[in-house]
């Protein structure tokens, strides 16, 4: 089971089903996923079921093009995380080239990118054939909209490069469009982009050898935990987000488990975690989604939570962020805070 490597593109493919009024049940048809869940998941699923959701989200706006290049126009720096820092603290463009390509696990691309020298150019191919046929222009649009910011964190916004891309006619100067300022050839065999060598020399103003290292060693890091098998907490917190309205008790989770309530606990506890703290951080993670992006009334916030009442769901709030519910939905203070943290744990 692979897990998405982007879930900052399925919270903005969220975004743009939500502003097309597109219902969730829709776009999440033939998953296990609600709304509630995914959200609550921090828009982590397997990739499996990314392409499902995306081959919905396709087939309900009727444009894989547009919807790609506006979901992969909203990427920000933040969405990368320590891939991203990493490329920004290189010496030069080809050392941030060569980190991009080596810890690629780690970016939000579906593509599988090659780089490969052919005299006095760098040619990066960006391979695609192991994506479904039916989303990969949705991908390919997404992710080739979010080049140029990929190309000004490693140094290469003036450089001379040069795109190629299958798409022909109005698809092909829609791309042409949203990947300004950057030169764009179409009707292209493969989706690749060529960068002359002596290029790649630039230096970056943000070089830093000491973060550059330290972002190295975590990707290296987070590449091994990606291979490794997932952890208890990780699969009970990714239970609770599948149906954070009716979550289960301790004792059907792990009836459901196949261990004892008992060796759950004692397993949790060695993890440094609990039932009852994934429990309340799964819906502290929601509920803050929920009220400072999604806009929903407390009201409603607590129906999905699978609260009865909405006073306790007020007390909670208040033991998780120390603030009312309501407090926190208008105060525009915590509305970029809550940005700030998602920011952080998408990349």
């Amino acid at each position: 089971m692979t897990a998405t490597r982007s879930p900052a593109g399925i919270r903005y493919a969220f975004a743009v089903a939500r502003d097309a009024d597109v219902p969730f049940e829709r776009v999440l048809a033939g998953t296990q996923w609600t709304e509630n869940g995914v959200v609550a998941a921090g828009y982590r699923m397997d990739q499996d079921d990314e392409f499902v959701m995306t081959a919905n989200l396709v087939r309900e706006l009727g444009d894989p093009l547009a919807a790609g290049i506006s979901v992969g126009s909203q990427f920000t720096v933040g969405d990368l995380g320590i891939w991203g820092y990493a490329l920004l603290s290189s010496a030069n463009a080809g050392e941030a080239l060569a980190l991009a390509l080596a810890y690629a696990t780690l970016s939000p691309t579906v593509f599988n990118p090659q780089s490969v020298q052919v005299g006095d150019v760098t040619i990066v191919v960006l391979r695609y054939e192991h994506l479904p046929v039916d989303v990969r222009e949705y991908y390919a649009a997404r992710d080739l909209s979010a080049l140029p910011l990929l190309l000004r964190m490693s140094g290469l916004a003036t450089a001379p490069l040069t795109v190629e891309v299958p798409f022909d006619g109005e698809q092909g100067e829609r791309l042409r469009a949203a990947l300004h300022p950057f030169d764009v050839e179409t009707v292209a065999n493969q989706y690749r982009f060529r960068i002359p060598t002596t290029a790649l020399a630039l230096r970056l103003p943000t070089a830093d050898p000491i973060t550059r290292a330290a972002c190295a060693r975590e990707c290296e890091r987070l590449v091994h935990t990606l291979e490794a098998a997932p952890t208890l907490s990780a699969t009970v917190r990714s239970r609770f987000a599948r149906s954070p309205e009716a979550m289960p008790s301790v004792e059907e989770l792990a009836a459901e488990l196949h261990m004892s309530t008992r060796t759950l606990r004692r397993q949790l506890d060695h993890e440094h975690t609990s039932y009852r703290e994934l429990r309340n951080d799964v819906a502290h993670t929601l509920a803050v989604e929920l009220l400072s992006v999604v806009g929903l009334s407390v009201n409603e916030v607590a129906r999905r939570l699978g609260y009865s009442d909405t006073t306790a769901f007020s007390h909670a709030f208040r033991r998780w962020t120390g603030k009312p519910a309501s407090d926190f939905r208008s105060s525009a203070q915590y509305r970029s805070e809550s940005l700030s943290t998602r920011t952080r744990a998408f990349g």
